[in-house]
């Protein structure tokens, strides 16, 4: 059962900047071509970072793109956990609400600026304490951005108090537990809405979100669906594979982003 949070003192709208892993380092990782225009060929003279030959020259492989953790042995189940592949088929939001009237505030770095032409509540914030979330778009192009891409709005954790002291997350660092794992985790807190960021992610990038990092379930705006690839870790014990905070919110202030939205294409059957 969701905990419910105080939503925002005012109403505040957020405009999405463009999804790069700088701006998104706190939360979790970005998956892209760092080279698209690059042809892989065995006469390249000089790689990219990161990057070897592959398949006889014919391709090239950058390693550990991300990083998959697996805190479940600090559980406090001690339920053993398993890798899971899933896929989510994401309808685009409907209906966003009107954007009229309201004013809008700044993202950071290349932010989306055309005018939008609805906004999306933000209700409800989840988080998987003990694993990592890959979202991988599957048959989506980049050149598709101005008719369909998909939201990744996130969240710090707040210190932790008597509100979320029945949540169970594991304790940092846990090196122990995933070695590659990074040394601080988010802790026990509930969603710091004073610092929710929200960018817009096209079909040519894949996002991980860290262990513990609050976000939004996955938002498609545009004009069709978009199918996921899915992984993470699960053990099946609920309030250890997923933990929701719920905004509440009814008739006051909203937590808002703002989207460009296109016409919907009819699903061919």
């Amino acid at each position: 059962m969701p905990v419910s949070i105080p939503g925002p003192a005012r109403e505040l709208v957020l405009t999405p900047e463009a999804l790069n892993q700088a701006a998104f380092a706190e939360f979790g990782t970005v998956i892209e071509n760092p080279a698209p225009s690059l042809v892989p060929s065995s006469r390249i003279s000089s790689l990219p970072p990161n990057a070897v030959q592959a398949n006889q020259g014919s391709a090239l492989k950058y390693l550990d793109v991300t990083h998959m953790e697996d805190y479940y042995p600090l559980a406090p189940s001690k339920v053993a956990s398993k890798a899971v592949m899933n896929m989510f088929v994401c309808a685009p939001r409907r209906p966003l609400l009107p954007s009229h009237g309201h004013a809008h505030g700044h993202g950071h770095g290349h932010a989306d600026t055309r005018s939008p032409e609805g906004h999306f509540p933000i209700e409800i914030l989840e988080r998987h304490p003990y694993t990592t979330q890959t979202f991988i778009p599957l048959g989506l192009s980049a050149a598709e951005t101005h008719r369909v891409r998909y939201l990744v709005i996130v969240a710090p954790s707040l210190p932790a108090t008597a509100a979320d002291q029945h949540l169970p997350v594991p304790s940092s660092p846990a090196a122990a537990a995933a070695p590659a794992a990074r040394d601080e985790l988010p802790g026990r807190g509930l969603p710091d809405l004073r610092r929710v960021k929200a960018f817009f992610a096209t079909g040519a990038q894949a996002v991980t979100y860290g262990a513990g990092t609050w976000h939004a379930p996955m938002v498609v705006v545009g004009g069709r669906p978009i199918d996921f690839v899915v992984v993470q870790f699960a053990n099946g014990v609920g309030i250890e594979d997923c933990q929701e905070a719920e905004l509440a919110a009814e008739n006051g202030p909203q937590l808002l982003v703002a989207v460009r939205v296109q016409p919907q294409t009819p699903l061919k059957l």
